[in-house]
């Protein structure tokens, strides 16, 4: 009988619940996918009754401590529908990105010369870098169906323009909305009533407070108003 020799490759072994004390350092010592992975076969073995109620609440408590919220959020897929939809929007806000460039200086760089006095002052990306409609912050994370927008901002005024549409609602509810800080936008609703919890995008209580909404009726609508509020803060172009 023949032995081989030579160097094999040792592969670690990942212990499930019931296998291994997982210890705080022990833990600390997988990163999320790895966590992620403990946590479902936690579950699993919790339910064949292999690791006890109280066991198992402990480790999923100090598990769940250690990954970010949208890790543990299930990622919803769209449908092919949902996914026209939104490729639509997004081109369409881009185009009107560009007639409005146009027609007005958009520009970072006159952006940040137009606002020195403010302090803090970062620029507004006015499109994505393939020319089209953002994705919010909210769609990203999955609590909202479509959030797509452009906008552009001068010191502490932001004119934006969204289109948003409510996870598991149907399509004909989305709408397009303006986005504008109260010196723009005085007659519209509190941000709040169109918009997911601020978490979704980083805005301070301050900022969230000066932000209001105007729901239109149709792109038409939405691209004319939209306009008058560029107007008020950027330069128009000279027409050859």
């Amino acid at each position: 009988m023949s032995r081989q020799h030579g160097t094999q490759k040792v592969t670690k072994i990942f212990l499930p619940p019931s296998r291994l004390e997982w210890t705080d350092e022990k833990l600390a010592a997988l990163d999320s996918a790895q966590l992620k992975t403990l946590l479902e076969n936690l579950a699993l073995q919790h339910a064949a009754g292999r690791v006890s109620d109280e066991v198992a609440g402990d480790l999923t408590m100090r598990i769940t401590s250690r990954l970010p919220v949208n890790a543990l959020t299930p990622k919803r897929k769209r449908s092919r529908a949902l996914i026209m939809l939104d490729t639509r929007i997004a081109e369409s806000l881009g185009d009107l990105a560009r007639l409005l460039s146009a027609r007005y200086d958009l520009s970072e760089e006159t952006a940040r010369e137009r606002s020195t006095d403010t302090a803090g002052f970062r620029p507004q990306q006015l499109t994505n870098k393939q020319g089209q409609g953002k994705a919010g912050a909210s769609m990203k994370k999955g609590t909202m169906a479509i959030d797509r927008f452009i906008a552009y901002r001068v010191r502490d005024s932001l004119a934006s323009l969204a289109y948003l549409l409510a996870m598991d609602q149907p399509q004909q509810t989305g709408r397009y909305v303006l986005l504008a800080t109260d010196d723009l936008l005085g007659s519209g609703v509190p941000i709040a009533e169109v918009m997911p919890p601020s978490g979704d995008y980083g805005w301070s209580r301050e900022s969230r407070e000066r932000l209001r909404a105007k729901p239109t009726v149709d792109f038409a609508e939405a691209q004319r108003l939209y306009e008058e509020l560029i107007a008020r803060v950027a330069t128009k172009r000279t027409e050859k």
